[in-house]
């Protein structure tokens, strides 16, 4: 339970003295009394004044306040039907049909089931006091580099370098590689957008590809129309836990000598043939941003299979002083990652293995509900390729209506679900569809697919922390706004 929860619950075997300083403290006016980890009353300040003038004490337990009724609603509420409640109890708890508590709501607190949040069960906790007490909470200090050390015994990488999160690992990537203005660098052009930003740091030139509908990872089609003698290299997004067609880049650059990166953002713990993605690229990058499988906070890695490109982005990344403090043999950057979110990562990668599990549960779960269904495809895996199911989604189709008319259909549809108590989000959008990147565009490409995929996507809660009876609640409201609309 995070601290929120514990700040306005209480055991029901406390007394009234413990209920009244845990009321002052979460200032919301109750507390949820729980026995066997089940809500059994809401208490209010207003509830234990009455009771000590009918000469109860404040030694007394909270569980002798016996109350007719306490207010709450199921976790599949219906917005309008919590807002009520609201209205009338100020502060109403969210519980599972057993009556454990999941969360409360107040009138500015409306709780969703969300895309994604953290799982810090393990040694977080006590990894980043053993960081503080150190005393070393910055970018030096015992965690850092076990962080890397694991990680790269982990995947059986050869360098890693932590750093302050993914945009800053691509940026790193592509300045270690000695860019210049105008070389090009080939890209998907549906992804998020910190690949082209990247790129674009450097001065170099973004080459906008399209991707393939299935896995909307970059379409080798579209790469090998675009290769010319300018090409210094190809960025490969692993898109939404979906594996890029990585062997056949890593031929194509092999042969072109060309540098060949990997965005691992989305794909921790996906593999080819069982071998890990981001062991293929020249350099390749991580993120653990909040909503990753695994997180820092703010963070991500760098991994590289040369070694003096290694110690070129080490020095990058500590401001170009690398031989001694204060002396910059190179313009450099602040990327560094903290040794306080080193130790939230060592402890997040000793769970890894089972929050991928989960992941893939969650995956199949969906997939049961949604298996029959003519109007939706959702994700699945390639040949040869195992994903790593990141986040889950569902691509509309077969519905009947013109291609334009798609994203309004999405739109509709994800207002629905957050109406219904879920965050559910449409995907990227083309960065060709977007003034900023407009001059990027190519006479050669459609880019078809990226275009119906910027119409098409809904994202889905896919937490770690997601129960099954919350995937059921969720897929039925799905497939309610399906056959309805």
């Amino acid at each position: 339970m995070n601290k929120i929860l514990l700040d306005i619950t209480i055991n029901s075997s406390n007394s009234l003295k413990e209920c009244l300083k845990k009321i002052e403290k979460n200032t919301y006016g109750v507390c949820f009394v729980l026995k066997n980890k089940k809500v059994i009353n809401v208490i209010s300040d207003g509830d234990i004044r009455r009771a000590l003038l009918k000469n109860f004490k404040l030694s007394s337990k909270v569980y002798k306040i016996k109350k007719n009724k306490f207010y709450y609603v199921y976790f599949n509420y219906n917005l309008i039907q919590l807002y009520k409640k609201i209205d009338k109890y100020k502060v109403v708890p969210i519980l599972t049909k057993n009556k454990k508590l999941i969360d409360f709501a107040t009138k500015y607190r409306v709780r969703q089931i969300p895309q994604a949040e953290p799982n810090l069960t393990g040694n977080e906790l006590k990894y980043v006091s053993e960081a503080i007490n150190s005393g070393w909470i910055s970018s030096r200090g015992k965690f850092v580099n076990e962080f890397e050390k694991k990680f790269k015994e982990k995947f059986k990488f050869k360098y890693c370098l932590t750093v302050s999160n993914g945009t800053a690992a691509l940026h790193l990537a592509l300045a270690s590689l000695g860019l210049k203005e105008n070389d090009e660098v080939i890209v998907p052009n549906y992804t998020f957008v910190s690949p082209i930003n990247t790129i674009i740091y450097t001065k170099a030139k973004p080459v906008l590809v399209d991707v393939n509908y299935n896995d909307m990872c970059i379409n080798i089609d579209s790469v090998l129309k675009n290769i010319n003698s300018k090409t210094k290299a190809i960025i490969a997004v692993h898109l939404y836990g979906h594996v890029a067609q990585i062997e056949e880049l890593r031929r194509i650059c092999s042969k072109k000598n060309i540098f060949l990166i990997e965005d691992c953002a989305e794909s921790i713990g996906a593999y080819v043939n069982k071998r890990s993605v981001g062991s293929f690229g020249d350099i390749s990058t991580f993120s653990f941003f909040a909503n990753k499988t695994m997180t820092t906070g703010e963070g991500g890695m760098v991994v590289f299979n040369n070694k003096k490109t290694f110690e070129l982005a080490r020095n990058l990344r500590d401001h170009g002083m690398l031989i001694k403090r204060y002396w910059h043999n190179q313009v450099g950057f602040n990327y560094r990652l903290t040794n306080i979110q080193s130790a939230i990562g060592v402890a997040q990668l000793e769970k890894l293995d089972l929050f991928l599990e989960k992941k893939k549960n969650i995956f199949l779960l969906y997939s049961k509900y949604f298996s029959v269904n003519q109007k939706i495809d959702f994700p699945y895996n390639i040949e040869k390729s195992k994903n790593s199911y990141w986040l889950f989604y569902i691509k509309l189709k077969n519905l009947g209506i013109e291609d334009k008319n798609y994203e309004k259909y999405r739109d509709k549809m994800v207002d629905f679900l957050n109406f219904n108590g879920i965050e559910a989000r449409h995907g990227f959008y083309a960065a060709s569809l977007m003034k900023i990147y407009e001059k990027y565009k190519l006479k050669t490409e459609q880019y078809k697919n990226s275009l119906l995929l910027s119409q098409r996507i809904i994202t889905l809660p896919s937490s770690i922390n997601l129960k099954s009876e919350e995937i059921k609640y969720i897929s039925s409201k799905v497939l309610e706004f399906l056959e309805n609309s």
